[in-house]
């Protein structure tokens, strides 16, 4: 039988709900875990146990359960909250305290959450990687920008996480991890109280071990349902290779194409579909629109404490100011235009698009957090993306396959995940 703290944040809330278990014990199982297990993989930025235990006890005491009743939850430190810590993963900020909570925080603390602590992240979830470590192999990478989130939860230290993405800092931390990460449509999750680095590309995304674990979020967070099961037939899908699939090495290839071989075999319309020439462009375009909007929204910090930003990060955005106005504009427009491309060409007949998560598994060393390419389209167009696990590459760490949906359809693309998750292995 499973520690308490292994359950799927879904099963964790049934059985809370049920009186089966305390919040209190849930979240000891947690704060052992993270006791014995944080010197070596380091998710956390911020973690008070003592606070998170009393969290957890005041939830018990109320006896009115929420849709997240007594469940730990780990948020990405650049999500403010106003009773902890929020240093955006900077020297500028240590010991920062926000003024309130970000509106993800106070949604999940009304929904019944117990808020377990801050998480790491890259700085200002932008390239110059943090202290965390892959929990499956503390070797290689976790992922980034939301690396602490990844390895909390795939390390079993709390059920459920946020992370931001804005080139691929959810999906290829949960490829990387072994664990769902979603990626929902861009805005639908309110974005209010968290760092911005480039407002047209950031998404708040959410980790957990299974896809229902994303549908309780969004139901706690926006009163979506709470289930998500697939009543129609099975899905279409289009199994993609996109312009980018020759950078993909073997491992996240082979994974690929297995999964659409397992989701046909399984009753799946699986299609091979090739995307408009012009969506290739939308891997640069997300780098310039990055830089150019990053830049702009850190001039506070390039003015006054410049010398407390990383080499790393200085040096990436130095060519953001000497970019044209037009050339930004230019890449708006074209996000705007494969937008509109993706819906009624590409999404027409299908319920979700078939990609790598990942070029491959994490890499080793900690110079860099893994290559985006294959997320960076689907986050410039706002699209819903979700990566399963079930693979495992050459070195034995986890290859993610990813899901793509057609913006604002994240409750279908989440119920074809479902409906997948359990037969792609």
């Amino acid at each position: 039988m499973a520690a308490v703290n292994e359950l799927p944040a879904s099963e964790a809330v049934r059985a809370l709900q049920r009186g089966k278990l305390t919040s209190e014990a849930l979240v000891r199982a947690c704060v052992e875990r993270i006791e014995a297990r944080e010197p070596d993989v380091e998710a956390w930025a911020h973690f008070d146990a003592g606070a998170a235990i009393a969290e957890a006890r005041a939830r018990d005491r109320a006896g009115r359960p929420g849709p997240l009743h007594g469940l730990p939850v780990g948020f990405k430190d650049i999500i403010d909250t106003a009773d902890m810590p929020t240093a955006y993963g900077s020297e500028i900020y240590p010991g920062h305290r926000p003024v309130g909570d970000a509106a993800c925080v106070a949604l999940v603390r009304a929904a019944g959450g117990v808020v377990m602590g801050k998480t790491v992240t890259t700085e200002f979830a932008f390239v110059n990687p943090g202290k965390t470590r892959n929990p499956l192999n503390r070797e290689h990478t976790p992922g980034g920008s939301s690396s602490g989130s990844a390895a909390a939860v795939a390390d079993h230290m709390v059920a459920l996480a946020f992370g931001t993405q804005t080139g691929g800092s959810v999906i290829r931390p949960g490829s990387f991890c072994g664990v769902v990460a979603y990626k929902p449509t861009f805005g639908q999750l309110s974005y209010t109280g968290v760092k911005v680095l480039a407002a047209s590309l950031d998404t708040l995304g959410t980790y957990g071990r299974r896809v229902a674990d994303h549908a309780l979020l969004r139901a706690a967070l926006l009163g979506a349902p709470a289930t998500v099961a697939l009543v129609d037939g099975p899905p279409r899908i289009g199994l993609c290779r996109t312009p980018w699939w020759d950078r993909a090495d073997a491992s996240s290839q082979a994974a690929v194409e297995a999964a659409g071989r397992a989701l046909a075999a399984a009753g799946a319309r699986v299609t091979d579909v090739d995307l408009p020439r012009e969506l290739a462009g939308l891997t640069e375009a997300n780098q310039d629109i990055m830089v150019f909007e990053g830049r702009r929204s850190l001039a506070w910090e390039f003015a006054h404490r410049e010398k407390k930003l990383s080499p790393r990060l200085r040096e990436v955005l130095a060519r953001a100011l000497d970019m044209p106005f037009a050339h930004y504009a230019g890449a708006v427009a074209l996000a705007r235009s494969c937008r509109q491309r993706f819906e009624s060409e590409v999404m027409s007949d299908l319920d979700a698009l078939l990609v790598p998560s990942a070029v491959g598994e994490a890499p080793v060393g900690f110079q860099t957090t893994g290559d985006a390419l294959f997320n960076r389209a689907w986050t410039t167009i706002g699209a819903p993306c979700i990566t399963l696990p079930g693979h495992t590459g050459p070195k034995g760490l986890p290859i993610g396959v990813q899901l793509v949906g057609r913006p604002g359809a994240d409750e279908r693309l989440l119920s074809v995940a479902e409906w997948a998750e359990t037969r792609i292995v």
